[in-house]
């Protein structure tokens, strides 16, 4: 017996097209089932929230009512007849400077927001107040 006579001979083998193309129907199935996500047009922002405070509740107020609002001072220090107060609020520093009015009742005078770090800017007073 010859070698060659041993040793099957290769033939071409076709693939049959039935299960190419279900492979291909079972790969396409797959793909349409996956959700689509929502469009961004229909993700909302949140609704602003109402500010924590406001100037014309600081404004006038006497110290027991400004600490009942803001909580107790970071730092205060009298001078003559005014005194000078730092509350540290989430944003910023608000100052408030309280004086005695007409009456003799001591009331805040004048408040002003200062920056929470040397570094920052100096922020808004009505930004500083909506923010707690």
């Amino acid at each position: 017996m010859k070698m060659s006579e041993t040793i099957a001979p290769c033939h071409k083998t076709r693939l049959s097209p039935i299960p190419v193309m279900l492979a291909a129907l079972l790969l396409l199935a797959a793909c349409s089932s996956i959700k689509q996500a929502a469009p961004l047009s229909a993700v909302r922002p949140a609704a602003p929230s109402a500010p924590v405070f406001q100037l014309d509740e600081i404004l006038g107020a006497a110290p027991a009512t400004l600490d009942d609002r803001l909580g107790a001072p970071a730092l205060t220090r009298r001078e003559g007849d005014g005194e000078f107060r730092r509350y540290s609020l989430s944003t910023c520093t608000l100052i408030v400077i309280l004086y005695p009015d007409d009456m003799g009742a001591v009331r805040a005078a004048h408040v002003d927001a200062a920056a929470l770090t040397s570094d920052e800017e100096k922020p808004n007073l009505e930004a500083c107040l909506a923010a707690g």
